[in-house]
């Protein structure tokens, strides 16, 4: 009853005019999530439970989650929840994620908040619009399905948390058939080594360190038109993790596609390879990686062994290409800067 009296009376202030309390807004044309501070519009909710309210006082860790879509323009095209063995739709683009929330050092332990107002927000070059609007469920996770909307590739759509301004990202990445794409992992291959997601987990400040030139090994490609996928083990739950370390560190953005769970890697990356070579129909041009999974997955998804590069304690295993002493620069030079620019 608290929660509703508030809101009453926020109301019947908005309606006389009375709006000296609330937040400037701001001239931003892009949100830097989780918390961007200050917004350049106005959410329409305050928190409608108690616990809630609680729950983002006491644990100041983000744990959203924001689906990527990939795919071919008008489709076919795959949310990163597709489930395994489910085939990529034509269907209208259905915008999933999930907010919740942790302690600064329990990262493998999220609090969902329930049954809270979300709304989908874009910029269009010259203005702010809501696409879309529902609530949490009880495990915190939404869906907005059948918005109708396809932004342009890498133009965020901001899943926000109205009654606390927090959001998170929804990327779409659509390339016609016979386009030619970059494929990385993202531990062991972009960092240093697997330890770094673990040593991140129970302390949100901890930066993982990177493998020698992997940030210059994405942007070169980059620079040469090619789109980088990152193709991850790591479970949906670090998504927020894995957005901001790429930002960060400026790899170049791309589609990041996580797992639903933890479980055996290769059938997971496997079935993602095909439906880039098979059902989208994309070159997929080289391959990262660094772990045994990551060899056999992209061997029998069918990218060629001369495209497969591997990083680490593995390196040049199983007649893969070895990036010599944990560094993208010897190859950076030798091989990217030899292929021709993608326009």
């Amino acid at each position: 009853m608290r929660t509703l009296a508030l809101g009453l009376v926020g109301t019947l202030l908005l309606s006389v005019g009375c709006t000296e309390d609330l937040p400037p807004l701001t001239d931003d044309t892009s949100l830097r999530c989780p918390v961007n501070g200050l917004l350049p519009f106005r959410t329409k909710d305050s928190f409608r439970h108690d616990e809630n309210v609680n729950l983002v006082r006491e644990k100041k860790r983000s744990k959203d989650e924001a689906s990527d879509t990939i795919g071919n323009p008008n489709g076919p095209y795959a949310s990163i929840y597709l489930a395994p063995g489910q085939a990529p739709t034509s269907a209208p683009i259905s915008y999933r994620g999930a907010k919740q929330r942790a302690l600064i050092t329990g990262g493998l332990f999220a609090t969902p908040i329930f049954d809270e107002r979300i709304s989908l927000w874009s910029y269009d070059g010259a203005m702010w619009s809501e696409l879309a609007a529902t609530r949490t469920a009880d495990d915190g996770t939404y869906e907005l399905p059948d918005t109708g909307y396809v932004a342009e590739n890498a133009h965020p759509l901001y899943s926000m948390l109205d009654a606390d301004g927090t959001c998170a990202e929804h990327y779409t990445f659509l390339y016609p058939r016979g386009s030619k794409v970059v494929l990385t992992d993202i531990d062991g291959t972009l960092t240093l080594d697997d330890m770094q997601l673990l040593n991140q987990i129970p302390d949100e400040a901890y930066v993982p360190k990177m493998m020698g030139a992997a940030d210059k090994l994405t942007q070169t490609w980059a620079m040469k038109g090619y789109p980088i996928i990152y193709l991850t083990a790591r479970p949906h739950l670090f998504r927020p993790e894995t957005r901001t370390w790429l930002r960060d560190l400026g790899f170049p953005l791309g589609a990041v596609i996580t797992a639903a769970d933890v479980g055996d890697a290769a059938p997971y990356k496997k079935e993602w390879v095909v439906r880039m070579l098979q059902t989208f129909g994309w070159t997929i041009v080289a391959a990262y990686g660094n772990a045994d999974t990551d060899i056999t997955a992209y061997e029998e998804g069918g990218i060629p062994k001369n495209l497969t590069f591997i990083a680490g304690p593995l390196a040049g295993m199983r007649g893969t290409v070895a990036i010599e002493n944990m560094d993208y620069s010897a190859h950076i030079s030798t091989f990217v800067t030899a292929q021709p620019d993608n326009r």
